[in-house]
């Protein structure tokens, strides 16, 4: 089983996602570098993909989401590799339905895949270190990943969503809802990207 390293990229837009939203749940999706090919024992998360803040479950634009997500995928070497949520209610931070499902989606198509949980007490500027738990999937379920968490920019993760948030950078975060709701908000977030590269 490989360890797991999250870039600055996708720690912050996972955090970045939370902020914006403070009043729903948020879910997105984690790409990695595609290593199944490879002897690598490190699973690198290197972006998140924000999707939904109304309805977490929808399936149509679930599906719809996650075809765009896998279309752009493909010729970057990269998979769907993780899913993330917060939840609505400030101090749960436990896995429902949703998230169980959707990250068993995930994990069919990604063997190794992670569940990553937000703690919206964590989604502050002042407090943004281990803002998630993560979780793999065993036969019982889902549990608390045993992998370790490698990462030598821990300083810089914590320093870049400190900045972003005082910033109020947030407030520049698309996801998908806001996407279908008018297709020229990406999706991607190419602009924020930069943001966050400038960060570290």
């Amino acid at each position: 089983m490989a360890d797991v390293n999250v870039t600055v990229r996708a720690h912050c837009k996972i955090l970045l996602h939370a902020a914006k939203y403070p009043h729903a749940a948020v879910n997105g999706i984690l790409l990695a570098e595609d290593n199944r090919n490879k002897e690598s024992k490190i699973l690198k998360f290197v972006d998140a993909i924000p999707f939904f803040h109304v309805s977490l479950g929808l399936s149509p634009m679930l599906e719809m989401a996650l075809l765009q997500v896998e279309s752009y995928c493909k010729g970057k070497n990269l998979v769907i590799a993780g899913y993330y949520q917060a939840n609505e209610n400030y101090n749960d931070n436990e896995m429902n339905h949703v998230a169980r499902t959707i990250g068993r989606k995930v994990q069919e198509n990604f063997h190794d895949a992670c569940l990553f949980m937000i703690d919206n007490r964590k989604v502050r500027a002042e407090s943004v270190s281990q803002p998630y738990k993560i979780y793999t999937l065993r036969e019982s379920g889902w549990k608390d990943s045993d992998r370790k968490n490698i990462s030598e920019d821990d300083i810089s993760k914590e320093e870049c969503s400190y900045a972003l948030l005082k910033s109020g950078a947030h407030r520049q975060l698309c996801d998908f809802d806001n996407h279908f709701d008018d297709v020229r908000n990406d999706w991607r977030n190419l602009e924020l990207n930069d943001l966050i590269s400038r960060c570290t």
